[in-house]
């Protein structure tokens, strides 16, 4: 306790050093005294770019008389870019984190089955700290990025269609950016210039990563994860009962292997994609399946609770486009609006199902996911963005069972999934003091 708190002082005193902004520097022709400083020190001459900063994100409750934190995260990142020759790169990104909220709060959190995960909320895990690295190789048709990197695919915003490449942590549910809550996979990416403005991009993945979930007692734990938690704990409270849980991971070979295809070309002034990825699903479905036993005393009581948590292989097909309109007839009507639209396919996926906050079982269920986008600039730096999106979930086979009231249940909450959901949402960005301070409200 002494220690850690220790280090929350150190943490704070060095991010108050920063008055709790980013902390950048640069290693470029610019003759300050840092540059002049990294000049002596490193000997990499100007090949080598670095960038860092140091943040303190501090949260408290609103409600309650503001006497709790929700965290105290300090933060320390460092960029670097070592350019080896002209047509070869090394990019590392090192970030740590180290969130004090649980020994000042002395807030219990716990997640019964998987201690990794407890861990993972307070501070970085093993080679978590090594957000992205990775080797560019630049050639005249094909470019090759290999190591631990983030792919994005589709413009949606707060929503994933066709991103789907990297598991997300959910720590702090989508309050944060997509950049920064994907997980880096380690892969090899490969994009060739096929034709003028057409383009194939190949992705190898033997990595996997499931999505982070807070664990039950966290201030952004799902709705999902608190209710497994008191039925675990209910089901323990019986004497001699167990809960075995089972973590079915795909195993690490050639034949697990991720694989992505990626189509992009210009017709017309139309920007299309036509996206494939085969890929394990990183929000695991749960198979259930327990047993009593017959206590002489007290009578039939639980036994054996055996949590089966199962990454499905799923395959997606899709497409997105975009078109800025300048002319023609919607021209005419629109002019200067950018109309963008994204459409995936989800086929193996898998669902639980059973009432509100009770699952009784799973079934296989195919999504089809599309969004519509319309975009533009007023007042030459405010941008306007509307969404129309809509999720469809149709299980493939027949929930066993004639039991009125048994539905697919949404995996964050456990509650009631409706076979078809629909979201519109408005995005208004802007910039000022030259893009140093970017407002967004989505």
């Amino acid at each position: 306790m002494k220690k850690a708190k220790f280090l929350l002082i150190l943490i704070l005193g060095i991010s108050l050093l920063g008055a709790s902004t980013s902390l950048a520097f640069a290693y470029e022709e610019n003759k300050s005294i840092v540059y002049k400083f990294w000049k002596k020190v490193l000997p990499f001459d100007d090949r080598l770019e670095l960038g860092g900063f140091v943040k303190n994100e501090t949260s408290v409750h609103l409600a309650g008389g503001l006497d709790e934190f929700m965290k105290i995260q300090s933060i320390m990142g460092l960029k670097t870019n070592y350019r080896i020759t002209d047509w070869l790169e090394l990019f590392t990104y090192y970030r740590w984190f180290w969130d004090g909220v649980y020994t000042v709060e002395d807030r219990r959190y716990k997640n019964v089955s998987f201690e990794d995960v407890n861990r993972k909320l307070r501070m970085p895990e093993k080679l978590q700290w090594l957000r992205e690295c990775y080797l560019d190789i630049y050639t005249d048709r094909l470019d090759i990025r290999a190591g631990k990197q983030q792919v994005v695919w589709g413009t949606a915003d707060g929503v994933r269609i066709l991103d789907m490449v990297n598991p997300l942590d959910y720590r702090e549910w989508t309050l944060k950016s997509y950049h920064e809550t994907r997980i880096p996979l380690w892969m090899f990416n490969f994009e060739g210039e096929l034709m003028m403005d057409g383009h194939l991009q190949l992705l190898l993945i033997p990595d996997y990563q499931p999505n982070y979930y807070a664990p039950a007692g966290a201030p952004f734990t799902l709705r999902t994860v608190d209710i497994g938690a008191q039925a675990q704990a209910a089901w323990l409270q019986a004497p001699g009962s167990t809960v075995q849980t089972i973590d079915e991971k795909p195993a690490k070979q050639f034949k697990n292997t991720k694989i992505g295809l990626r189509w992009q070309n210009v017709i017309g002034g139309w920007d299309y994609t036509l996206n494939y990825l085969h890929t394990n699903d990183f929000a695991s479905a749960y198979y259930v399946s327990s047993s009593f036993a017959v206590h002489p005393i007290f009578g039939v009581l639980p036994d054996r609770l055996i949590l089966n948590r199962r990454s499905e292989g799923i395959e997606v097909l899709g497409a997105s486009f975009s078109k800025t309109l300048t002319e023609g007839f919607l021209a005419d009507l629109l002019k200067g609006w950018t109309l963008r639209g994204e459409f995936a396919y989800i086929t193996g996926g898998a669902m639980n199902y059973g009432y509100d906050e009770l699952i009784r079982g799973t079934v296989d269920v195919d999504q089809y996911n599309y969004c519509l986008g319309f975009d533009k600039n007023f007042w030459t730096n405010w941008l306007f963005s509307y969404q129309f999106i809509q999720f469809v979930a149709h299980n493939t086979e027949d929930i066993p069972g004639a039991t009125p009231g048994y539905t697919l249940l949404f995996g964050p909450t456990r509650g009631g999934l409706d076979k078809l959901t629909t979201i519109m949402t408005l995005k208004l960005s802007t910039d000022f003091m030259h893009e140093r301070l970017k407002p967004e409200i989505l």
